[in-house]
């Protein structure tokens, strides 16, 4: 049933069927569907209003009303468009977007939930158990549910499996966490104030001098992570490649014959001075090699800990290259299919009262852990091996046992099975092995070769270490067959890539792990970085020096740091989110009076970056051979705003390919042409999915984005 009028309370009861109902409050729409299912063993009764849906159930003789919002329904927004600097005249309203359309599906969400809680009798708030969720939960309750915040109840689940929600809907908290909400909301308030103001700031300098308009976000997190990148590729580029200089050296025996000779080391890895490596080489020239000493000992491999966020991120960016954010998305995917439980987590702990035995049976149908699951039940105990990382809203990442997985992409399944592989890998036997350290004199000089051999691979079993072993004795003379001297240099330090970047923000404890993603891809589309190294691009540079000299405040890890800790304390109930206000005012009154000051210093060098940004090409990336012509080369060409696909020989006009590109991923052209026109075809991802289209504009062939 569709309605698309305004409701009175009558007609609202009789669609609804029930007198009095609770309003179940979901963050997102598969959520609700999740929750009416459990709830209603599938036996729900669903219509639309506005187009949105809108279930019904019946549980432990009560009716529930189940709704959802899309994430945040309201956000911080000026009340006046014009406003002289510092900006504090601000309100939470309406979610607008830049998209008609999502702001035309988000009011109707809000007239759909001012019409249920109009004849609501209970309010139950089943938002993500997190900070953001508490805020977007929060925000409904106050703005469209008429002041019902303080009211409302809450259900907690860290899965969307049936056994978990009718755990929580027979556990109702009589209120929702109202100072994790505060924390949430003062989170956006100061990110708000500092993004507004400084942003503003920067963009007006900027303007003023060039005449011109350009965004320039700037804010309380971002400062600092831009700040990273410039200060390491200033490493990069002030590094002295200082020499040092080591000896390869070579031996062989008997008990070696038909083998490689044996690489072995000197005791001083790096020898500072050319002329010492080259008396070592010459004394120990015609010398034996003699077993002066063999030290024994064993190891252990112990199983890896249960995923958080994190550690999900950085597996799947080492295994498939997925960026932090792409992995996030996969991840919140699996999450609201019920496959695993909730993903924005640092818990590296399983739940006490988790049934494993159950998780790891409903796992062995999958064949390609049916081998490791059906050893693991052969199992009497199930301990699993934990981290040391909490969290207080929710458990490390798990699968749930669900196994059905037909509607996910390759990349999903792939962060799907590694999510699997990682649990299962909890309750395997440690690896262990054995590791033998030979040391020898040649001459008067000490060398040395480590061995290492896993005699039981454990949870190990494919990532095995073994080297070539050759049984020697103390007393063993062998063959000095080449010592070279080889002259090296010292390496600089290595550029970030988005994963290294998330980490080195959780280490300085910026942002959060559900927004660090977001603010790295935010960096990406304002230009501050390029390439997959993300190095800094001159504006970064330039923003970073400029700021460093008139306002060092915004690119301080510790400010932010300490702004971290005082959302900690609302949360805690400490202190208060006024209070915290009104210190982030009075910082950036500072802040923005030294940049008022300075504007046409700060403008003039933001300009002169800018224009080396606008007016440098990319260099122009090969494909392959032209499926139109064939003669000329295919070949991406770009600025710093746009991306195309030409021929070269279109430069000379004898060939028609020149197309416009996505503006961000990877780009690659198929050998042949579209079937319909023959023009090139490329292939690319869009959302995490590939998509294969035809590069001709006039051509729909495949064109829609799969």
């Amino acid at each position: 049933m569709i309605i698309n009028k305004q409701l009175n309370k009558t007609e609202l009861r009789q669609i609804i069927g029930v007198d009095e109902y609770s309003l179940v409050i979901c963050e997102k729409s598969e959520a609700a569907k999740k929750i009416s299912e459990a709830l209603s063993n599938n036996n729900y009764k669903t219509f639309k209003i506005f187009n949105i849906d809108v279930f019904v159930v019946r549980y432990n003789k009560i009716n529930y009303v189940i709704c959802s919002a899309i994430g945040h329904l309201y956000n911080l927004s000026l009340l006046k468009k014009r406003q002289k600097l510092p900006i504090y005249d601000y309100a939470w309203i309406p979610s607008k977007q830049a998209d008609r359309n999502r702001s035309r599906i988000i009011n109707s969400r809000i007239k759909v939930i001012e019409k249920l809680s109009d004849h609501a009798n209970e309010f139950i708030l089943a938002c993500d158990l997190d900070q953001e969720g508490e805020t977007i939960g929060y925000n409904i309750l106050k703005y469209a549910c008429n002041e019902k915040q303080n009211v409302a109840k809450r259900v907690k689940f860290s899965t969307l499996m049936r056994e978990d929600i009718e755990y929580a809907f027979a556990n109702i908290q009589n209120n929702i966490n109202i100072n994790l909400a505060y924390a949430g909301l003062t989170r956006h308030t100061i990110d708000f104030l500092y993004g507004m103001n400084i942003s503003r700031a920067l963009s007006r300098a900027f303007m003023t001098s060039s005449k011109k308009y350009r965004t320039l976000s700037m804010g309380r997190v971002q400062g600092p992570t831009i700040s990273y990148l410039v200060e390491n590729e200033l490493l990069r580029e002030t590094h002295v490649p200082l020499p040092f200089w080591s000896l390869d050296t070579y031996i062989d025996s008997e008990k070696n014959r038909g083998n490689k000779w044996i690489k072995i080391q000197y005791v001083e890895q790096r020898i500072l001075n050319n002329k010492v490596a080259e008396k070592i080489r010459n004394e120990c020239r015609g010398e034996k090699a003699t077993v002066s000493r063999i030290e024994k000992s064993k190891f252990k491999i112990r199983p890896p800990v249960p995923f958080n966020l994190s550690g999900l991120q950085k597996q799947a960016f080492k295994l498939y290259k997925l960026s932090p954010y792409q992995t996030l998305s996969i991840a919140e995917k699996l999450y609201l299919n019920a496959l695993i439980s909730y993903p924005r987590t640092n818990s590296q702990k399983l739940p006490k009262n988790l049934d494993c035995q159950r998780i790891i049976r409903d796992l062995s149908k999958l064949s390609e852990f049916k081998k490791v699951a059906d050893q693991l039940l052969l199992k009497k105990r199930f301990t699993p091996s934990q981290g040391k990382e909490t969290d207080n809203a929710h458990p490390s990442i798990y699968p749930t046992g669900k196994i059905i997985t037909s509607n996910l992409t390759d990349v999903e399944k792939k962060v799907f099975n590694l999510i699997v592989k990682r649990f299962l890998n909890l309750f395997r036997e440690p690896a262990s092995g054995h590791k033998k350290e030979i040391y020898f004199k040649i001459g008067e000089y000490d060398f040395y070769k480590s061995h290492k051999i896993l005699t039981d691979f454990g949870w190990n079993d494919d990532n095995q270490i073994e080297d070539s072993d050759v049984e020697f004795e103390v007393g063993d003379e062998l063959d000095l067959k080449r010592m070279n001297v080889n002259k090296k240099f010292e390496e600089p330090v290595i550029p970030y890539n988005q994963m290294t970047l998330v980490q080195k923000m959780e280490k300085e404890e910026i942002g959060t792990k559900s927004t660090r993603a977001n603010i790295i891809r935010t960096i990406i589309d304002r230009m501050y970085v390029s390439g997959n190294k993300l190095a800094p691009t001159d504006l970064a540079k330039v923003l970073v020096d400029t700021l460093s000299d008139y306002s060092p405040e915004i690119l301080s890890s510790e400010m932010t740091r300490k702004m971290e800790e005082k959302l900690k304390q609302i949360e805690n109930g400490k202190i208060t989110s006024d209070q915290v206000i009104e210190t982030t005012k009075n910082d950036l009154e500072v802040v923005l009076r030294s940049l008022k000051d300075n504007d046409k210093n700060i403008g003039k060098v933001l300009t002169s970056a800018s224009n080396k940004i606008d007016n440098k090409s990319r260099e122009n990336i090969i494909l392959r051979k032209c499926t139109i012509c064939l003669d000329g080369t295919l070949m991406i060409t770009s600025n710093w705003k746009n991306r195309a696909l030409v021929c070269s020989r279109s430069m000379e006009g004898k060939c028609t390919v020149r197309a416009s590109l996505p503006r961000s991923g990877y780009i690659r052209t198929q050998k042949n042409g579209c079937v319909k026109c023959s023009w090139p075809k490329i292939r690319t991802t869009y959302k995490g999915r590939p998509w294969s289209f035809c590069s001709n504009p006039d051509c729909h062939n495949e064109r829609k984005r799969k």
